[in-house]
């Protein structure tokens, strides 16, 4: 006797976009723009990466979205409202190696992925907790003023004191009797 095997669907692939989903406060407080990203984020989900997840920007440019801004705003309204959580936050190692953010969809389980340090979890249903459109707007509107909050305090690049060849210094000469003045950018050749 053959081994039962499921039945093939005839036009491929496909994403399921729940009506508990679609009906969910949560859901309705959000923007077209941020519902295209969670369906484009779906479009990625099989039955075992829950959980490694990443949506870059040349991958959203095939969606539709056209500027990492418009992104970034969509991910964080997603995240705010529980529909997605993010698993691990990308961004340069100290080798010089860029990792993605990974991403989860919080309806659904998470299996264990070693290789990537993803704990297996079950489905959070973090979405559930906005109960009206009003709470899931103003938790969306805390994200995006959080998040330009954090912009307003970053102080820009730190340099490293030593530099690499031919880099810019900006000199400045101080003592206790005088005030600081400032000199134009000058090359340091370090060879």
């Amino acid at each position: 006797m053959k081994p039962f095997k499921p039945p093939v669907d005839p036009l491929g692939q496909h994403s399921r976009l729940y009506r508990y989903i679609q009906n969910s406060p949560a859901w309705l407080c959000l923007s077209a723009s941020d519902q295209r990203v969670y369906i484009a984020l779906l479009y990625y989900l099989n039955s075992f990466n829950n959980g490694d997840l990443s949506f870059a920007m040349t991958t959203a440019k095939h969606h539709g979205i056209g500027s990492k801004a418009t992104l970034a705003k969509n991910l964080r309204a997603l995240q705010a409202v529980g529909l997605i959580a993010r698993t691990r936050k990308g961004g340069a190692t100290r080798n010089g190696q860029r990792l993605p953010s990974l991403y989860r969809f919080t309806d659904r389980e998470v299996f264990a992925n070693p290789s990537k340090f993803i704990d297996p979890s079950k489905p959070t249903n973090d979405y559930l907790k906005v109960k009206s459109i009003a709470i899931g707007r103003a938790l969306i509107r805390e994200a995006e003023q959080s998040s330009a909050s954090d912009l307003t305090k970053s102080e820009g690049q730190n340099l490293d004191p030593i530099g690499s060849k031919n880099s810019s210094l900006r000199l400045v000469i101080s003592s206790q009797t005088e005030q600081r003045v400032s000199r134009p950018d000058q090359k340091l050749n370090l060879a």
